[in-house]
């Protein structure tokens, strides 16, 4: 195997360890372990920015990656967190749980379709349009750890059932969501996230339950906020226009 092939295989390993742990998730939601599994799906978001930022870095971009990419997004990211939230919780509210587990999934996919489909287009770094999948898996993910330790009956459910469908909601949504990078330099909000990370990880050895989900709503309420502000702004200057 020659250089040029080796710096493709960088990327495609981590995207390989992504469908891996999610392959690994959904064999722990068989054996109703779904703490463990819930983190396997934190540890796969890693790896799915670490094969993009890799491929970058590498100059190691390809339509094979990209499909492969894809692929395991919508194990990862797509199906495992729709059969977690059910399979932990939402079975408990029988049909709605059901229904919205596998509206999750069907947005999960638009979402990624509509992706790949733009960036078949243009492979400059845009905003992302809709809340990025793996934000939303971990969205759930995070309700799930947080549950382990604050085991809450039929309020935690209620909260995953409309957590996990509003963020159905926004991965379909037109709603921008900006990249924590553009190219191989920082953005104002990357420095923001980074920041916020290090003191997360700080935070995380003592509050690890509170932490993940705080993470993502941040980073959830983050794009809502900003659209509402620039929405707000074009209005202003059309009006005065």
């Amino acid at each position: 195997m020659n250089t040029i092939n080796l710096k493709y295989l960088v990327p495609n390993s981590f995207t390989a360890l992504s469908l891996i742990l999610g392959l690994s998730a959904l064999h722990l939601i068989n054996l109703g372990d779904f703490y463990l599994a819930a983190w396997l799906i934190g540890i796969a978001m890693i790896c799915d920015y670490l094969d993009g930022k890799f491929a970058r870095l590498l100059n190691a971009q390809s339509k094979f990656g990209a499909q492969f990419d894809t692929l395991s997004d919508f194990v990862t990211f797509g199906v495992t967190p729709g059969f977690l939230a059910y399979s932990s919780l939402l079975n408990e509210v029988n049909f709605v749980g059901a229904a919205v587990s596998i509206f999750y999934v069907f947005c999960g996919g638009f979402r990624l379709v509509r992706f790949s489909l733009k960036n078949n287009v243009t492979s400059k770094k845009q905003p992302f349009i809709g809340l990025p999948i793996p934000a939303a898996a971990g969205m759930i993910a995070s309700f799930i750890i947080f549950n382990a330790y604050f085991q809450d009956g039929n309020f935690i459910v209620d909260l995953l059932l409309i957590s996990t469908f509003l963020v159905s909601i926004l991965m379909i949504s037109k709603i921008e969501y900006l990249p924590l990078e553009k190219g191989k330099k920082l953005s104002k909000e990357s420095i923001f996230f980074i920041s916020l990370a290090i003191i997360s990880i700080l935070l995380a050895i003592e509050f690890s339950y509170f932490i993940f989900i705080f993470w993502m709503l941040i980073y959830i309420v983050y794009g809502i906020v900003r659209q509402i502000l620039l929405t707000t702004l074009k209005h202003t200057h059309k009006t005065k226009v």
